[in-house]
């Protein structure tokens, strides 16, 4: 089998090697799998989701603090 690389290297008359640009391709949301904006690298997260998440991190954070733990007690 060839590997991805060999797939987007091309040889030309010369015998040089020219790599292909990579290409962006559709996103996806990490979490939920919404399709997204085209980006070169698919690491995304919707609006939605992000939204989710942080308000779970608030709700954890207030959490811990209301149960004595934190940072506001380590004097």
């Amino acid at each position: 089998m060839d590997s991805e690389k060999e797939k987007t290297t091309q040889r030309g008359a010369e015998g040089s090697t020219r790599e292909t640009p990579p290409v962006e391709k559709p996103s996806h949301c990490l979490i939920c799998g919404r399709q997204g904006p085209t980006l070169l690298y698919g690491h995304w997260l919707c609006d939605h989701c992000k939204n989710i998440v942080l308000a779970e991190a608030i709700a954890k954070k207030r959490r811990i603090e209301k149960e004595g733990g934190g940072p506001g007690l380590a004097r």
